[in-house]
């Protein structure tokens, strides 16, 4: 079960690159706030770019079936943290989301890489 999160108070905390910059924490559970321009995005963005991805394989003579989307979107929201946009960055996310897809269709990683990228 996820956590509701609010603003507690500050803390210092080092980012991805090492520096320490102040964040955010959560009042609740404590898990720090994502402060960076690497924000997460919501679990509705990855539907939408399952849809263009399969347009776009339709479009060249590969069916991505409603099965393997459904396995798909169920594998990402249960992951923990994936949909919790408080603290994961995107590029985790990302890494995530090709993770998964790959897991169920055969695409590469730049076909990937356009259909997050509009």
């Amino acid at each position: 079960m996820s956590c509701s999160h609010r603003p507690g108070g500050w803390e210092w905390a080092k980012i991805e690159n090492g520096i320490l910059k102040i964040h955010p924490y959560c009042s609740k559970c404590g898990t720090f706030k994502n402060v960076s321009s690497n924000r997460g995005k919501k679990f509705s963005y990855f539907v939408e770019a399952l849809s263009r991805l399969r347009k776009m394989l339709e479009r060249r003579g590969y069916k991505i079936s409603d099965a393997q989307i459904r396995l798909i979107m169920k594998d990402l929201s249960e992951m923990e943290g994936f949909c919790d946009t408080w603290w994961i960055t995107f590029s985790r996310q990302k890494t995530l989301f090709f993770k998964v897809v790959k897991r169920y269709v055969r695409v590469s990683s730049d076909l990937l890489e356009s259909v997050l990228g509009w």
